[in-house]
């Protein structure tokens, strides 16, 4: 359904050289996990990565075992599935109403293809940060094929609130959908969401809770820890939060450690803590302040101590708006 309420055609056209692109048939490995847009971790034991849309919006691949930048772009975009060796990647479209999705060598960032297909009429999936709007896509291979969810907002762009007359609508947009995506065909089809893996939710609710675990439930990105917040004062942020982390198919306790954020996205691997944290300012004991931007960062669960981090694309606008 497009944001007339009509339904729309899909055309696709390839991106890139002649070079054959190989079918993408094969399920995602079960050790990847999307952290949170643009941040697409795989655990597996030969090459643990994060594959991430950097600060300036370029695909990197960053080891877990240490932070080191394995590669850098030139590509840009967010990373949305690992599928066999082939890193699907949200690219910037030419203008509205299209889908750009990009295949890249997961092993060095080279280009290997990509389609573009289209999209309900003043739909623009963007990757970047929008003043007043935003689009979300999300990857599935549970059926062997490549589907994307996708969802989008826009509302006018203003600064302060402005009064309407009653009955008057707010000019916001919505719209949303399922594609499927073929790359060896060249094909970008809209499907129905029948099937489709119902939208994630972070917290658990009702049966799904631990039952030993009081307080709001926070799912990993992998889906095999939960953790709950209590709130501690702090004399440089006024509260942190001491997150507890329980594993999820036995309720035991993983540990605990103290962050500035109540939740966010996160993942355990082993002792080490990943999380995206949003841009952050804190101040020093010296009475300077620190800024840090949006940063995937590890820590280590056992002593609290950062290990790494890295910068990565803000997709909330932050900049000004009219008056």
């Amino acid at each position: 359904m497009n944001l007339h309420g009509m339904a729309w055609p899909m055309i696709a056209t390839f991106l890139g050289s002649a070079m054959c692109v190989s079918s993408l048939s094969a399920q995602e490995p079960l050790n990847t996990a999307l952290l949170a847009p643009g941040v697409l971790i795989s655990t597996s034991e030969q090459a643990p990565v994060a594959f991430v849309a950097d600060a300036q919006g370029r695909v990197a691949a960053i080891s877990l075992n240490d932070g080191v930048v394995s590669w850098r772009g030139p590509a840009e975009g967010l990373p949305l599935a690992l599928v066999g060796r082939q890193l699907v990647v949200l690219g910037r479209p030419g203008g509205p109403g299209q889908l750009s999705l990009q295949l890249l060598d997961p092993e060095d960032g080279s280009a290997l293809g990509g389609v573009v297909g289209e999209l309900p009429e003043g739909v623009l999936a963007s990757p970047d940060a929008q003043p007043n709007r935003v689009f979300e896509a999300t990857a599935d291979t549970s059926t062997g094929a490549l589907r994307i969810r996708w969802s989008y907002a826009e509302w006018p762009l203003q600064g302060a609130q402005i009064l309407r007359k009653p009955g008057a609508g707010t000019g916001r947009r919505e719209a949303s959908g399922v594609v499927s995506v073929d790359f060896a065909a060249n094909r970008v089809q809209e499907v129905s969401e029948q099937g489709m893996p119902a939208p994630r939710l972070p917290d658990l609710i009702g049966s799904q809770r631990l039952a030993s675990v009081e307080g709001t439930q926070i799912l990993a990105a992998d889906d095999a820890f939960v953790q709950v917040s209590t709130a501690v004062a702090d004399e440089s942020l006024g509260v942190q939060w001491r997150w507890s982390l329980h594993e999820r198919s036995s309720g035991r306790s993983a540990g605990t450690i103290l962050l500035p954020y109540a939740s966010a996205p996160f993942l355990l691997r082993g002792n080490q803590l990943l999380w995206r944290s949003e841009p952050l300012t804190q101040r020093q004991p010296s009475g300077t302040y620190l800024t840090h931007p949006a940063r995937l960062v590890a820590q280590d669960l056992t002593q609290g101590r950062e290990l790494w981090s890295v910068d990565l694309l803000d997709r909330k606008y932050r900049g000004v708006l009219p008056p």
